[in-house]
């Protein structure tokens, strides 16, 4: 079966309600950073987006042994 693409004009404008997400970790570099990817999802438990977040540096040196640390980052980069 095909796939196909069409425009949508005049574009749509939507609102939607991210009520969880999960993380999962990519790639952990020892002391230097951590690339995780984010999945988001609505009321529904239904799949909205899927991002990659990299923190280094000073987040990444934030998180020393304090997960929530990552948690609580991951919903600040979520709300931006």
């Amino acid at each position: 079966m095909n796939q196909n693409e069409y425009p949508v004009y005049p574009n749509i404008n939507r609102t939607v309600k991210i009520c969880k997400f999960r993380y999962q970790v990519i790639e952990l570099i020892l002391f230097e950073s951590i690339r995780l990817a984010v999945y988001l999802y609505d009321d529904k438990d239904m799949l909205i987006e899927a991002k990659q977040y990299l923190f280094k540096n000073d987040e990444y040196n934030g998180w020393e042994n304090d997960d929530k640390y990552i948690i609580n980052l991951l919903k600040k980069k979520i709300q931006e």
